[in-house]
C-alpha cells in the first residue's frame, strides 16, 4: 500500500553517540512522507552529560543525513538554528529538533545522521557574561560593560516612546514592501501581510524593551536578576534588533541584566554520529 502521508511517533531507540561526557541519542521521530509543503522528517535529538548541566545553550549542526536507499536528507537551505536552552531544572539534558527532507518511500531507516554539537558554557570564560547593574536607569543610552565592548555588542533600554517611533518606521517600511509585492501576491494576501506588521509587538505595562546591535550574533541569552534571584519573564518577542520582555510586575529599578555572549573559550564543539534510526 502506498503511503501518501504518514505521521507517527516512536519511542527512544538505542542509537547513541559519545564524545567526552557528551552523549547524543534519538528521541522522537516524526515521519510525514508526502508531497505537501509541510512534508518532512523531524528527529528530536537528546543531548546529555555533565557539560550540558553547566550550559546556557545547545546547538546541533547536521552535516550528513542519508536513508538506507542512499537518498540525501539534508535540506538545501537551512536557516542557522538558535541555541536551545537546556532543561531549566539542571538535569543535564537538552532536546534539539532536526528537520530533514522526506526519506524515500521504500526507506525503513535513516542509515546515518552526523554532524557537530555546540555547547555554550559561559563558566569557561569570564568575558562570556556581562552583568549590568541598575540597567533600568540608563534608558535610551547604550549599556556599558567591557564584555559588551569586546563582543562589539550594543544594548540599549528603550522607553515606550522610543519603541513606538521604531514601530511606526517598521510599519511604514512594511506597507511599502506590501505595495511592491501587490502584483505578485494579490490584494487579500497583501492586506494580511500589512496587518501582520501593523499589530506586532504591543507593549504592556511591565515590558522591558531592548534595542540590540549584534552584527556577529554573539548574544546567546539574557536574564534578569534581583537580589541574586532570577526574575522570570512571562513572554518575549523579537522584531529585528528590538526585543521585548514582559513581566508580571514592574522591573525593579535596582535589578541586574545578565547578558550571555558567545566567545571562543565558552564554546565546546564535539562531533556526533548516529546510525540505523528506525523510521515509523
Amino acid at each position: 500500500m502506498k503511503r501518501l502521508i504518514l505521521a507517527a511517533l516512536i519511542c527512544i531507540i538505542p542509537a547513541y553517540a559519545y564524545a567526552n561526557d557528551i552523549r547524543v541519542s534519538v528521541g522522537e521521530v516524526k515521519d510525514s512522507r508526502g508531497t505537501g509543503y509541510f512534508s518532512e522528517l523531524e528527529i528530536k535529538l537528546k543531548v546529555m552529560g555533565d557539560t550540558v548541566s553547566d550550559a546556557k545553550g545547545i546547538k546541533v549542526k547536521v552535516t550528513r543525513a542519508v536513508d538506507d536507499t542512499g537518498r540525501e536528507l539534508l535540506k538545501d537551505e537551512e536557516r542557522s538554528a538558535d541555541f536551545t536552552k537546556p532543561d531549566e531544572y539542571g538535569t543535564g539534558q537538552a532536546e534539539v529538533t532536526v528537520k530533514l527532507k522526506n526519506p524515500a518511500r521504500k526507506a525503513s531507516v535513516v542509515k546515518e545522521i552526523s554532524g557537530k554539537v555546540s555547547i555554550f558554557s559561559p563558566k569557561k570564560d569570564p568575558n562570556a557574561v556581562a552583568t549590568v547593574k541598575d540597567f533600568m536607569s540608563g534608558s535610551g543610552k547604550p549599556l556599558q560593560h567591557p564584555a559588551l565592548k569586546a563582543a562589539k555588542v550594543e544594548v540599549s533600554v528603550l522607553t515606550k516612546k522610543q519603541y513606538e517611533e521604531i514601530k511606526e518606521k517598521e510599519k511604514k517600511q512594511a506597507k511599502e514592501k506590501a505595495g511592491e509585492m501587490a502584483g505578485e501576491l494579490g490584494a487579500a494576501l497583501v492586506k494580511a501581510f500589512g496587518s501582520l506588521f501593523s499589530g506586532m509587538m504591543e507593549i504592556g505595562e511591565n515590558s522591558v524593551i531592548l534595542s540590540i546591535a549584534d552584527p556577529e550574533s554573539k548574544v546567546v541569552d539574557m536574564e534578569f536578576m534581583e537580589n541574586g534571584k532570577r526574575v522570570k519573564n512571562t513572554s518575549s518577542m523579537r522584531m529585528g534588533d528590538v526585543r521585548v520582555y514582559e513581566f508580571e510586575n514592574p522591573m525593579p529599578q535596582d535589578a541586574q541584566m545578565v547578558i550571555y555572549l558567545l566567545t571562543p573559550q565558552s564554546l565546546i564543539k564535539e562531533p556526533f554520529k548516529l546510525t540505523d534510526i528506525a523510521l515509523p
